[in-house]
């Protein structure tokens, strides 16, 4: 890092939020990222409450008449600007499938924008033009970022979220429907606010979800530029609507995503050592988890049989040595013919966050093989970003998801 980094510039917001007392509970008017919505579950959080957010964030109508539609709800009150600047303290408490409870801690604000290269905010994954172009649409047309990206800072002494004293009852509680519960605070308090700012300024952001938001956020922020010329003061268009969790917080958790796949050629797995283990998915997953952290490892899962499947770790840098990175280089490219991206866009390999699906879908004949693989832990994400690198799609499953719904950054006063 450069003596000349200046840190992230993490600001309170006029949040343009629901009303409860119009729109009705947020528990019908919130709903996860509209990146992991499918047709009917919009229908289904549609039909909760006329205002639910996917109405605008997801919208089933024109990207032209979503201004309009915002602009409806903001003169029935539905939705409301803040009067003064807030920053919003949001804690979600969840069970993970081992049984173990955890709590995680966010904070919502508004983050300067700045490209990755100046390594204030960094990424940690690639990106496609397609779905940046369609958010670049909705953005353009409405004038309202209205998704926060979920970002990490270091603070191994929790100096942010103290910062917040988050004291009280919450002004909402919503129960989602993966069981989490999600509480909400709304800090207006300028003391407060700038003991925040304080304790963030000078660190940098790695943004775990939300790379294509983030990037429709600097592509919007750079057009309008173009259009009106930088004249120095900050607009709200130079801010990005994040809610910031730090990398050591407890309830920090990146879930695997396994991988499924429509061929497997004969004998693929010699690439790898392929140890057979009881053929059970409580078995493989026992054995996957036994496995050495200085190995490269995964489960295999094939119609007959179950192995483990290690190899020594092997690369240069932090991104080279991490195991999907290995498996990709050294048993799918030489067995299948191609990196996971390219795997994906010929059909040929698809994602579950859910080791049983995985093995069904092969012991029912829906695939030819699948891959169970380990979470990475947040240092080595952090790791992979302060090398500049990146990883491969979908290494990561962050957990729980931000709901979509809680505040919007208006662009445009």
């Amino acid at each position: 890092m450069t003596d000349d980094f200046r840190g992230a510039r993490v600001r309170p917001f006029r949040a343009l939020v629901f009303d409860p007392s119009v729109a009705g509970d947020m528990q019908t008017l919130v709903a996860p990222p509209y990146d992991v919505i499918g047709p009917e579950y919009r229908d289904e959080l549609a039909s909760r409450n006329p205002w639910n957010v996917v109405g605008i964030d997801l919208p089933s109508i024109p990207y032209e008449t979503v201004a309009a539609t915002i602009a409806d709800w903001t003169g029935r009150g539905v939705l409301r600007r803040c009067d003064e600047p807030v920053m919003i303290a949001w804690t979600q408490e969840f069970d993970l499938p081992d049984g173990s409870h955890r709590t995680r801690s966010t904070l919502v604000a508004v983050v300067g924008a700045e490209p990755y290269e100046e390594r204030v905010v960094r990424p940690h994954e690639r990106t496609h033009a397609g779905p940046k172009e369609e958010r670049l649409r909705l953005m353009n047309a409405t004038k309202v970022q209205l998704s926060p990206v979920f970002g990490l800072y270091p603070d191994p002494a929790g100096e942010a979220w103290a910062a917040a004293a988050v004291d009280g009852e919450p002004d909402a509680v919503i129960t989602d429907d993966d069981g989490t519960v999600h509480r909400l605070w709304t800090i207006a308090d300028p003391e407060r606010l700038t003991a925040i700012e304080q304790a963030l300024a000078g660190r940098w952001i790695l943004i775990a979800d939300g790379h294509h938001r983030y990037e429709t956020a600097l592509a919007y922020r750079d057009e309008r530029r173009a259009e009106e010329g930088d004249g120095g003061d900050e607009r709200p268009y130079d801010f990005v609507l994040m809610g910031l969790t730090s990398l050591d917080d407890d309830g920090l958790v990146v879930l695997p995503t396994h991988r499924v796949l429509a061929e497997w050629p004969a004998g693929a797995e010699d690439h790898l050592d392929a140890a057979p283990v009881d053929n059970t998915l409580e078995a493989l997953e026992a054995a996957l988890a036994a496995a050495p952290a200085d190995l490269v490892a995964a489960g295999l899962v094939l119609p007959d049989r179950a192995l483990l499947l290690t190899t020594p770790r092997a690369g240069m840098t932090a991104a080279e040595r991490l195991d999907l990175a290995v498996l990709e280089r050294d048993l799918l490219v030489p067995a299948l013919g191609g990196d996971q991206a390219h795997l994906a866009h010929e059909g040929l390999l698809t994602y579950t966050k859910d080791a049983g699906d995985a093995w069904d879908a092969v012991r029912s004949g829906r695939a030819a093989a699948a891959l169970l693989v380990r979470h990475i832990p947040s240092e080595q994400v952090a790791a992979v970003a302060e090398e500049g690198g990146v990883m491969p799609q979908k290494s990561t499953y962050f957990f729980p998801k931000l709901l979509s719904g809680v505040a919007f950054q208006p662009l445009a006063d």
